[in-house]
């Protein structure tokens, strides 16, 4: 059941993932629905009397930063699992070549996400899970190495699962 919960907490963090690296695609946009930016933008703009765009531009500078950040931290996360003898070199590709392909789904399919109900949205995500959860096992890759910065939960928001603050709340179990 651990192992189950694992699991779907590390599709969460992907989705996370995939969330944030669509920010970008969505930075192109003038309208506040489709950019959950747009509204901040619009304040400094307003407020400091600065030209939109060029606030816009810092702001996707910013998040291009973070992102390239965040992929090389995960390269070199995974490199190390390679040199520990976790995984192999060809799982390392396997597992960058999953996240970007999951991301590029996540991206094509966040409009329709926005509009499921919350059960429908759990559904999704546990479909997700599990097929993500049988890619791994067919390539012979221990779920934990799929999650982003490490298996305790300390990648995009996961430290709400970490076990390393006294205050944090644990895992669920049933």
């Amino acid at each position: 059941m651990h192992k189950k919960l694992f699991v779907t907490a590390t599709a969460l963090a992907i989705v996370g993932t995939t969330l944030l690296t669509a920010q970008h695609a969505f930075a192109q946009t003038s309208d506040t629905t489709q950019n959950p930016m747009s509204s901040l933008v619009n304040k400094i703009s307003t407020k400091f009397g600065l030209n939109k765009a060029e606030v816009q531009a810092v702001f996707d500078e910013e998040h291009q930063a973070r992102e390239a950040e965040m992929k090389q931290r995960e390269e070199q996360r995974l490199s190390q699992l390679v040199t520990d003898g976790k995984i192999t070199e060809a799982q390392k590709q396997l597992i960058l070549s999953k996240r970007q392909e999951l991301m590029a789904e996540r991206q094509s399919e966040r409009e329709n996400f926005q509009k499921m109900t919350e059960e429908e949205r759990r559904a999704t995500m546990e479909k997700h899970s599990k097929a993500l959860q049988e890619w791994a096992q067919a390539n012979g890759i221990d779920p934990q190495y799929l999650q982003p910065m490490g298996p305790k939960g300390r990648g995009m928001g996961g430290r709400m699962f970490t076990t390393e603050r006294p205050d944090a709340p644990t895992m669920p179990t049933e």
